[in-house]
């Protein structure tokens, strides 16, 4: 039997086994996969934690999306380029981190009838592993991305991109946002990459901006509720005859090629 889990912190809410078990099944694979909560005091000891379980490889899920990455043998150029890993293989006892998460969601964004993004304009909220993943590959095909953070996000050379700082309230940031810039008025698509919807965390105060967007626009909520229910992001979004994605598409397409990068063959 394979082993397999998904990593995070909280943990409990993931639906990772539920999406995976039916892809084993129908491959005719004989694995499980697992739930392992992991602090960041304990994520420097994942390779001894992978060898002990004889893990043949894992996802990574917030808040560990970056600080993995330090404890990993090698990144492929998609995890390069986002700064951020979701998932790792690994291969000779090696610990190889990837990024699916940015592919994904501009597959799920494809399901929706979005397949040319070259010349469209994103709004990004967050700036965590997810955040950087999709802005990475929207950039990739040609989408203008603008991230709206609480608070400024340093590149890896030390640069600062971003204007909002110090804002303790998402709310705030996409205010100051829209009046700087009107990225609301003029975004093609907003996607919400901070945890601001998950279940048993904290939530979006004021939806008030969705009503900024324009009618064309299309909401992704990362997030995604363990019972299947819609965020309040995508509720609001719905409810004002916007095109809205939420999360589990994200888990069901980045899904797909973690297990193809496991396994050598392609989910279902």
């Amino acid at each position: 039997m394979k082993h397999f889990a998904v990593i995070g912190d909280p943990i409990a809410h993931s639906r990772s086994p539920e999406l995976y078990a039916p892809m084993f099944e129908k491959a005719g694979i004989d694995a499980d996969f697992l739930r392992l909560r992991v602090s960041a005091e304990e994520l420097f000891d994942i390779k001894e934690t992978a060898e002990q379980l004889e893990l043949s490889g894992f996802a990574v899920t917030m808040p560990h999306k970056r600080a993995i990455i330090p404890y990993l043998d090698a990144l492929d150029p998609e995890a390069e380029a986002a700064g951020a890993v979701n998932v790792v293989t690994v291969e000779d006892g090696r610990l190889i981190g990837h990024n699916t998460d940015g592919r994904g969601a501009v597959n799920a964004l494809s399901e929706t009838g979005i397949t040319l993004l070259s010349g469209k304009r994103a709004v990004i909220l967050g700036r965590g592993g997810a955040a950087a993943a999709a802005e990475a590959a929207l950039r990739s095909e040609g989408c203008g991305c603008l991230s709206v953070a609480r608070q400024r996000v340093p590149e890896r050379n030390g640069a600062v991109r971003g204007t909002f700082l110090d804002l303790s309230v998402m709310e705030n940031a996409i205010s100051m946002a829209e009046r700087i810039t009107g990225c609301l008025t003029f975004a093609d698509i907003l996607i919400n990459a901070t945890p601001l919807g998950m279940e048993g965390g904290g939530d979006f105060s004021d939806l008030s901006f969705i009503k900024r967007l324009r009618k064309d626009c299309t909401v992704f909520d990362f997030v995604y509720r363990p019972d299947g229910s819609d965020t309040s992001l995508i509720s609001a979004a719905k409810e004002a005859g916007l095109c809205a994605i939420g999360g589990e598409r994200l888990l069901y397409h980045q899904g797909l090629l973690a297990f193809a990068l496991w396994m050598g063959v392609e989910g279902r």
